[in-house]
């Protein structure tokens, strides 16, 4: 079972973009990615905590974009698929 999913906002379902978008508080562009990740309760924080990690995560988030913003979309997923190849062909 999977325990994250990233899909583009206009590849979401209709109802499941509209609770996105209740939760976010705002509209969602056509070209921005949703990422949702579930973990088991005793492994997610809570309170000061979950609120210092999610502003740790943005800001991890919007340097790699930074960092990327240059990159064709198709050169990152071959990018991001040779390193998925990579990673399974060491775990055989």
């Amino acid at each position: 079972m999977d325990n994250i999913a990233i899909q583009r906002a206009d590849e979401l379902p209709p109802d499941a973009r509209r609770a996105v978008e209740q939760v976010l508080g705002r509209a969602l562009e056509h070209d921005e990615e949703v990422s949702i990740m579930a973990l088991p309760p005793h492994q997610a924080p809570t309170g000061e905590a979950r609120k210092a990690l999610a502003r740790q995560l943005e800001d991890r988030i919007n340097k790699t974009a930074e960092r990327v913003r240059d990159v064709s979309t198709e050169e990152q997923e071959s990018a991001i698929d040779e390193a998925v190849n990579h990673v399974r062909s060491q775990h055989k």
